[in-house]
């Protein structure tokens, strides 16, 4: 009887333990390839010329790319800051459409 609830105390261990692994087993491809976007270079271009523009200092602005289109994230403190970030984005050779989704705080 005591042999029983120990074999089945390790299979059930077992099965909680492949779960969890499974469980948190993510793949990383679509990570990757969001990353791979992100830090192409004109998304890195784009991020330059926002980081260089006085009237953007302190800003936290994220650029992904996706093929002709720049897709800004992030916060600015005022809308004027968020209308620059895309002027910025719209003036690279690259982007023919900008979606704006940054927040104003």
């Amino acid at each position: 009887m005591i042999r029983r609830d120990w074999i089945g105390a390790l299979i059930l261990g077992g099965l909680l333990l492949t779960g969890l692994l499974v469980g948190c087993s993510a793949s990383p491809i679509n990570e990757s390839a969001r990353l791979e976007q992100q830090d192409s270079a004109e998304a890195v271009q784009i991020k330059v010329r926002l980081l260089e523009a006085p009237d953007l200092a302190g800003s936290a602005i994220d650029v992904d790319l996706e093929g002709d289109r720049a897709i800004l994230g992030g916060f600015v403190e005022t809308s004027q800051q968020r209308d620059r970030a895309e002027a910025i984005a719209q003036d690279h050779d690259q982007v023919k459409t900008v979606e704006n989704n940054i927040i104003v705080k």
